[in-house]
């Protein structure tokens, strides 16, 4: 049963690189439809309220951190002759009359199903084949740099494993394992401090530290990126001296840190935002006209902190086509478009799947319960897919009993595509 569990999905993506010129800030314009943005505040003690995200617009979203310095205001450059000729397509685009409308209904749920099913058959394989290859690479390479130093992790296979595998809910969904809640994301990355890093007083209190910082920073709604963030210290230290721990990790997160990331969402956020949008909007116009009717892209589904007003200074682009028949002809054309449109305040890294969602709003509600922005110059698509709140899981027993087994099947298939490996190249010698 659990096995059945872990093949319904993962996240697989087709990673495109956009080399990232120096950025040119222009005045942001807002493509129809309108709404409020979510307007997020943190505190150490209080849960952010996240109201309701326009399905096609993402106004400026203020987000207090506390404490944190005041974010300096940089000047924005007004916009080139040919940069508001191009805001005015793109506005043409979004408001054209509905003659050649992409919205023309739900497909059947059983159909739709179907077809997501497929999707995450193909994330399954990435997740449990390329992925797994490519935590071993980095395993015996971090092992071979390291041979007779004095590093922080001995056991580096043990805690590579774990970190890849622990503080899961042992659900899937489209944008891969979901993961637990935060108590359990705390407790499992205690466990694997406790475990596999040395037994140092100070180190293990800036690390607890370090952790409480993550608590007070990364929303309530993003369990996935909090996971990332308290799991990062595992990411980035193992190799290095047991000395450098505490100063390491007292670095990471820091007030400057936080004031960046403030400064960021107050001036830059909005631009980046609108120039992707204006580059979806686009693409999603010129890959269309070279497909069938039945295969077109119907939205993009705009995924991770740019989606929820969250983003920072090194946040990058997730996105997720959905398309007519649920196929994946449109994916690399409109990758490719993508490339030659967004050519204004572009991020280099942008991550698109290797799959797309069917037009069912269940599907897509579904698949992304972390929060998501649709855009797509049909309004009817955006109101159709579109959700107004973005609550996780409550934990309960189950789904952290569910877990643990979760964690514990993926640990042994990870040890064991492991040893099947070395075995293959010793045969080889």
């Amino acid at each position: 049963m659990l096995l059945l569990v872990c093949a319904q999905s993962a996240r697989a993506q087709t990673r495109v690189s956009l080399s990232a010129p120096a950025p040119t800030l222009s005045a942001p314009v807002l493509v129809s439809p309108q709404a409020a943005a979510p307007a997020l505040t943190l505190s150490p003690l209080a849960a952010p309220s996240l109201a309701a995200p326009s399905a096609a617009v993402l106004a400026p979203a203020p987000l207090a951190l506390t404490p944190i310095a005041a974010a300096a205001v940089v000047p924005v450059e007004p916009a080139k002759p040919d940069v508001v000729a191009a805001k005015a397509q793109v506005r043409a685009i979004a408001d054209a009359p509905d003659a050649e409308a992409l919205w023309t209904g739900a497909v059947p749920a059983e159909k739709a199903r179907a077809l997501l099913s497929r999707s995450h058959w193909e994330t399954t394989k990435f997740f449990f084949g390329s992925r797994s290859e490519l935590l071993r690479s980095m395993v015996r390479q971090q092992q071979a740099e390291t041979a007779g130093k004095d590093r922080a992790v001995r056991d580096l296979e043990g805690m590579w494993l774990d970190w890849r595998t622990k503080a899961y809910s042992g659900q899937v969904r489209t944008a891969g394992f979901q993961v637990a809640d935060r108590a359990t994301i705390r407790r499992e990355a205690v466990k694997l401090w406790d475990r596999y890093f040395p037994k140092d007083g100070e180190a293990r209190a800036a690390f607890l530290s370090y952790l409480d910082r993550v608590d007070r920073v990364v929303p309530l709604e993003r369990p996935s990126y909090y996971r990332k963030k308290a799991f990062g210290v595992f990411y980035e230290l193992p190799t290095v001296a047991p000395a450098e721990l505490a100063p390491r990790m007292n670095a990471m997160l820091t007030e400057e840190h936080l004031a960046k990331i403030s400064e960021h969402r107050a001036t830059r956020q909005q631009i980046v935002l609108d120039a992707f949008r204006e580059g979806t909007l686009r693409s999603i116009a010129d890959v269309n006209k070279d497909l069938p009717r039945g295969k077109r892209v119907i939205a993009l589904v705009l995924l991770g902190s740019y989606s929820i007003a969250q983003s920072g200074p090194t946040s990058d682009i997730d996105y997720q086509l959905v398309t007519e028949d649920g196929g994946t002809a449109a994916i690399k054309p409109f990758a490719d478009a993508l490339a030659r449109n967004w050519t204004e305040n572009r991020l280099k890294d942008i991550e698109g799947f290797a799959s797309t969602l069917p037009p069912s709003p269940e599907v897509v509600r579904e698949s992304f319960p972390e929060g998501y922005l649709v855009i797509s110059p049909d309004s009817a698509a955006v109101a159709a897919l579109s959700k107004s709140s973005f609550a996780p899981a409550q934990a309960t027993s189950w789904s952290r009993l569910r877990g643990r087994a979760f964690g514990a099947f993926w640990k042994a298939w990870v040890w064991s595509y492991f040893r099947i490996a070395d075995l293959r190249e010793a045969l080889k010698k």
